[in-house]
This record gives C-alpha cells, sequence and structure tokens, in this order.
C-alpha cells in the first residue's frame, strides 16, 4: 500500500503546486520552504497591531517537503528537532533575504501559511513569531469537509516523505491552522536589515 500512497503523492503534488502558484525561491539544499504570492481571503489583526484586508497582497509560505529531515523509525528525537529547527529558522532568514531583494514580495502586507498539525507543533510555530488560527473549530458544511480533505492531504504528504512522523499519531488528531505574521514583524525578526 505505501508504494501506491507514494505514487499518487509525487504525481498529485507536482499539480497543486502549479495549480497554487508556489515555487522554490531558492536554491539553497537547506532551505525547507517554498513560497506563493497570494492575496488575503479575510480581514483580521494581528497581534502586532498590523490590519490585513481582503485582497491585501501576502506571502505564502509551504513546506518543502522533500526537504524535511528523516525523522528515526521510533519518532522524532531532539538531534532531529535541533535539525528541523535549525532548517527552518534558516529556511525564514532565506525567505526575508528574498523579500528584501525582490519588487514582487515587496508589496506583501503579511506572510500566511497554512498546515494540519498535531497539537506540539503550535508551540514551535508561536516560538517563531507568527499568530495561530485554529481553523476547523465552528467550522460547518463545505468548509468543515474542505479542512477534512485537506487533513488528509498532509496525512499523505507526511506518510509519503516522512512516515515516522505519524508515529502513535491518527489522522483524527490533525488540526488545521492557519498562521500569520505581518511583514513588518518578519523582517525585524528575520531579515539583516
Amino acid at each position: 500500500m505505501q508504494p501506491i500512497i507514494q505514487a499518487f503523492v509525487h504525481q498529485l503534488d507536482p499539480v497543486l503546486r502549479r495549480v497554487h502558484r508556489v515555487w522554490e525561491f531558492t536554491e539553497d539544499p537547506q532551505c525547507v520552504l517554498r513560497v506563493a504570492l497570494s492575496f488575503s481571503n479575510q480581514d483580521l489583526q494581528l497581534s502586532d497591531g498590523t490590519q490585513i484586508r481582503r485582497g491585501d497582497r501576502i506571502v505564502e509560505l509551504h513546506l518543502w517537503n522533500e526537504r524535511i529531515p528523516r525523522m528515526p523509525p521510533e519518532g522524532p528525537d531532539l538531534a532531529w528537532s535541533l535539525q528541523f529547527y535549525r532548517r527552518l529558522l534558516a529556511s525564514l532568514r532565506l525567505v526575508a533575504r528574498w523579500m528584501e531583494h525582490h519588487p514582487e514580495a515587496g508589496q506583501a502586507r503579511a506572510l500566511r501559511g497554512e498546515t494540519s498539525m498535531v497539537d506540539p507543533a503550535r508551540g514551535l510555530i508561536q516560538a517563531l513569531g507568527f499568530d495561530l488560527i485554529l481553523l476547523e473549530q465552528g467550522a460547518r458544511g463545505w468548509r468543515r469537509l474542505r479542512y477534512q480533505m485537506d487533513d488528509f492531504y498532509v496525512w499523505l504528504l507526511m506518510r509519503t516523505y516522512n512516515p515516522a512522523s505519524l508515529r502513535n499519531r491518527r489522522l483524527h488528531q490533525l488540526e488545521r491552522v492557519q498562521f500569520w505574521i505581518s511583514r513588518e514583524a518578519f523582517l525585524r525578526r528575520y531579515g539583516t536589515s
């Protein structure tokens, strides 16, 4: 069954990246993030007071799944966690450098990511300076179904690229989240200027 899942994900993932205009902004082999330029689909206020309006330009962050360090079969340990954390920090700095030097990112008011995760990852995202929004709470109908489909696809990605990350975790334990940070807060934290 695993080879079938892998073949399916390896065929579908590039198609989804093209549809969502996700691309590799750097050739650095340690980078674990890809980006897309997009627009906010909602109004919200970030914790630093930045107002985001529907239609504002944003930079989307996407994990580069093939580059996430492989976990040991027992699941994540301290060595893996440190390696991933260091690569993620370096990747955020690369995104900041790209934003500082490329006009297409210059108009972005904020950065946003969206993924399905298990509860312990929330703390990491917040420690990196991002605001966290739980999407599935109170979602009904089509929106709830969409989040469940997204959860399933993330589960397939994890199963394909890092199966040890699912050790002792079930699909129903994943929760859909968005994480946001204003452009100013992001560049202050990760930029070089």
